[in-house]
């Protein structure tokens, strides 16, 4: 099944939070059906991903071997496919061509290059062609423009091969940190915060005093409002005293009122029983 460089570097495009660092992408594309026992991968060790391909370029698979060392890049240079259109086009194998492709997202650590070329030099007497380029800056359009430059020439080397049979290791180096604070900076755009009025303008409330102030500048002397205090704050507690006192009066006067005794209570009794007392 075929696989774009795009899909090869998913994990690129997941926030920075998330991504490694001190990592950096990995890729290999050759004409021949190389005996490779890692495939595309988000994560791989070095060490193991030398083995593996100096195990693949045992017998000499290919006629030439191309090395390219691009210094101070991350997966996310390389995931919309701008940056290296011709590494892209190879990746994806739409040249008809390419047998063997892979693509690591973030290589932990660096690739024996020496070892490598040891290799080919004792086994197939090939000295690799190699070629390094600088790291970009922290300026995105600055940084497209040289990886550009860096996969045209790229591409003349490959197309100086007429027999077409090559293989071509392209190695990376992870990106300086401060050149990482600078892009997380530029990429990061300023906070803002949102208005919940939507588009209507702020309008600032204020007291309209003029009325007061036409008021005040009608008379000479102030009003009789304005000069004495009426209700102070005794008076408003002599109030709240005097309304409890009063209601308890009212309902005593109206219990006496209500008792009912009769005329014969008053009356002198001339019975026996008052000749006994």
């Amino acid at each position: 099944m075929v696989k774009t460089l795009v899909g090869a570097l998913a994990l690129a495009a997941l926030p920075s939070a998330l991504a490694f660092r001190n990592t950096s992408p990995f890729f290999l594309f050759s004409t021949a059906n190389l005996n490779l026992h890692t495939t595309d991968a988000s994560v791989a060790e070095s060490s193991q991903t030398t083995t593996d391909v100096l195990d693949a370029l045992k017998g000499c698979p290919t006629k030439s071997y191309l090395i390219v060392e691009q210094q101070g890049v991350s997966s996310a240079d390389f995931v919309d496919g701008r940056s290296a259109p011709r590494l892209s086009h190879y990746m994806a194998k739409k040249d008809d061509q390419m047998k063997t492709t892979l693509a690591v997202s973030d290589m932990v650590g660096h690739i024996d290059l020496e070892a490598i070329q040891s290799r080919l030099e004792s086994e197939c007497g090939y000295r690799a062609e190699w070629i390094q380029h600088s790291a970009p800056g922290p300026d995105k359009a600055h940084r497209t423009s040289k990886l550009q430059r860096a996969d045209e020439t790229m591409e003349s080397l490959i197309t100086k091969e007429a027999a077409r049979d090559f293989t071509v290791i392209y190695i990376t180096t992870p990106v300086q940190e401060s050149v990482a604070k600078a892009q997380l900076q530029e990429d990061t755009p300023p906070y803002e915060m949102e208005n919940a009025f939507g588009n209507f303008d702020q309008l600032e409330l204020k007291r309209d005093l003029s009325s007061h102030v036409r008021s005040a500048n009608s008379t000479s002397s102030p009003g009789l409002f304005e000069r004495y205090q009426y209700f102070t704050p005794g008076l408003f507690m002599a109030f709240s005293a005097i309304i409890p006192l009063f209601l308890i009066l009212l309902v005593g006067i109206r219990a006496l009122t209500s008792l009912e005794v009769s005329y014969f209570a008053f009356s002198k009794e001339m019975g026996p029983n008052a000749q006994k007392k």
